[in-house]
């Protein structure tokens, strides 16, 4: 057993020493390419950059219309498909049971990704607009436009907030088993969640949404670029995603049993 286990560390040991050599040889080869090409590609990324989120900023209502509007029809083409199947449940034989849960677990997926890619979406649309120094600048006419893209992305994420309340409570009435206040700053402790993704999912769903909330408002005040609104905006969606790919990937080895 100690021979396992040694090998087991050794193991440990080589695959973080194998990580470090490849952050190395990246970061190398990062460094050489930066060097070479210098500082005009370097330049000309910034200026396409620039390009881009004022690109953004100037259509900001739009993309949020659009962006919004996909979202908020695959939210409720998914709930409508988990309400359907729950109603289907109540009857179901062992075999088609869990056949059903793995399919609601799938809907339910698809729906919570989609309302949190919205809701980070939203933040990230705004964002480049999001400045008092820029606010300052613009006319009236501009202002009101930028006031009616606030007033959307406000609309959007309360509808996304109140999507995800709306999936518990009928997940609730779906497993009467699963109690729990959704708009509790408890409910994840109250709720079960799946073992593998238990701690990440309960750390990362509450502090990532802060985290981003924090990087608009310092953009805001002391323009600090979007890009730190992207890093905890990029970690939150990859967070939400992992949770739901864990949970359909363990209704589907309890349906494959």
């Amino acid at each position: 057993m100690n021979k396992g286990k040694s090998k087991k560390k050794m193991n440990s040991y080589l695959k973080m020493v194998l990580i470090m050599l490849a952050g190395g040889v990246v970061g190398g080869i990062f460094g050489f390419v930066t060097s070479y090409t210098g500082e005009n590609s370097i330049a000309a990324i910034g200026h396409g950059m620039n390009a881009f989120l004022l690109a953004v900023r100037d259509h900001t209502v739009l993309l949020e219309c659009i962006c919004g509007a996909i979202c908020i029809m695959i939210c409720e083409i998914h709930f409508g498909k988990m309400k359907r199947m729950g109603s289907q449940i109540q009857d179901a034989e062992d075999e088609e049971y869990h056949e059903l849960q793995y399919h609601i677990e799938v809907s339910s997926s698809w729906g919570m990704i989609a309302s949190t890619v919205g809701t980070v979406l939203m933040m990230l649309i705004i964002s480049p607009g999001y400045s008092m120094k820029y606010i300052e600048s613009q006319s009236d006419g501009e202002t009101g436009m930028f006031l009616a893209g606030l007033v959307v992305f406000m609309g959007m994420v309360v509808y996304f907030g109140l999507w995800q309340v709306r999936y518990v409570k009928l997940v609730q009435r779906i497993y009467p088993e699963k109690k729990g206040d959704p708009a509790s700053m408890k409910f994840q402790e109250q709720e079960e969640i799946y073992e593998a993704s238990y701690k990440t999912y309960l750390l990362t769903g509450k502090v990532l949404p802060v985290c981003t909330l924090i990087a608009m408002l310092l953009h805001m005040v002391w323009n600090t670029g979007v890009l730190a609104i992207i890093i905890p905006a990029f970690l939150w969606i990859l967070s939400a995603s992992n949770y739901c790919r864990c949970c359909v990937t363990k209704k589907s080895e309890k349906l494959a049993k």
